[in-house]
C-alpha cells in the first residue's frame, strides 16, 4: 500500500528483503523501492538504516501508513481450521495480543504480502496470513478477523530510494548520515551547527558501526534542503567536525498521515 500511495502508476513488485530491495534499485533492475524505517510502536528499523549507508542511493520520499492489519486466509476457510499465520516477525510482534489468543503457530515470513500471495498460489491448508484487506483484494483472499493489531495508534514511516534525487518540492526534509571523533562534547558541537541557524531537528538515531566496536553513527533528520543556505552553512560547519558526513537524501516533507 505505501508503494502504491508514493507511486501510483508504478507496478509493484515483491522482494524477499530489504537487502533485495536495496540491491535491485542499486543495480537498476528497479526504478525505485519502498522501505519501512519507522514504527510508531517498534520504533526504528534499523536494517533500513544500516542499508542507506551501505548502498549509495538517495531517499527521495517518505509517507506515513496506519497499519491496520487482518487475518486473511483462503475462500471458505474457518478460523477454527487456521492452525498456523505466517507474516513479517514485525506484523506478527504488533499483532501479539491477538494471536496469543488463539492456538495457532506463528511462522515469521519475508513480507506481510508475500505471505497473502504465498497463501493464495498454494495448496497450503490451515494457514492464515497477517496482512492488509488491500493485499485481501489484490490476492483473493477472505478477511477473517481485522484491526487485530493490538494498539489502534498504529502507523509506519516508509522512505522512497531511488538511484539519483528528484527535483526540489515543498517543505523539505533532509536526512545525514556522520560519525565523530571519542571527544567530551563532541555530539553538542555536532548539533549546534543545527540549533544556532534555528533548523528544527525532527530525528536522530544511532546505529553502530560494523567491524568497529563501540563506534557508532548517527542518523538525522532535519528541516530544510540542501538547496537552502543555512543547511548548506550547518553542513559546512559539520563537516568540519565530523570523522564522516554523507546526506542520504533531500525530499518533500510528509508531516501528515494518511487515512
Amino acid at each position: 500500500m505505501a508503494t502504491n500511495t508514493l507511486e501510483t502508476e508504478a507496478e509493484c513488485v515483491p522482494c524477499r528483503n530489504l537487502t533485495d530491495v536495496f540491491g535491485q534499485v542499486d543495480a537498476g533492475d528497479l526504478d525505485s523501492g519502498v522501505v519501512p524505517v519507522e514504527n510508531s510502536l517498534a520504533s526504528s528499523i534499523g536494517e533500513t538504516y544500516d542499508l542507506l549507508l551501505h548502498f549509495d542511493l538517495v531517499i527521495t520520499g517518505e509517507i506515513i501508513l496506519p497499519i491496520d492489519h487482518c487475518l486473511l486466509a483462503t475462500p471458505g476457510t474457518t478460523l477454527d481450521a487456521v492452525q498456523r499465520v505466517m507474516s513479517h516477525p514485525q506484523a506478527l510482534a504488533q499483532c501479539h495480543t491477538y494471536l496469543n489468543s488463539l492456538p495457532v503457530e506463528q511462522v515469521p515470513y519475508y513480507d506481510t504480502a508475500g505471505a497473502a500471495k504465498d497463501i493464495s498460489q498454494s495448496d497450503i491448508t490451515g494457514a492464515a496470513a497477517v496482512a492488509s484487506s488491500h493485499a485481501a483484494e489484490i490476492y483473493g483472499l477472505e478477511i477473517l478477523a481485522s484491526g487485530i493489531q493490538s494498539m489502534e495508534e498504529n502507523f509506519t514511516r516508509f522512505y522512497r530510494i531511488e538511484k539519483h534525487p528528484r527535483p526540489r518540492e515543498g517543505n523539505s526534509k533532509t536526512v545525514l548520515a556522520f560519525s565523530l571523533p571519542h571527544q567530551p562534547g563532541s555530539l553538542f558541537m555536532a548539533m549546534s551547527s543545527f540549533a544556532c541557524r534555528s533548523l528544527n531537528l525532527t530525528r536522530i538515531e544511532s546505529r553502530p558501526i560494523k567491524r568497529h566496536p563501540w563506534e557508532y553513527v548517527f542518523y538525522l533528520e532535519f528541516e530544510g534542503h540542501t538547496e537552502d543556505w543555512q543547511v548548506e552553512s550547518a553542513l559546512e560547519e559539520l563537516e568540519s567536525k565530523a570523522s564522516m558526513l554523507r546526506v542520504l537524501g533531500s525530499f518533500q516533507s510528509n508531516g501528515r498521515r494518511e487515512q
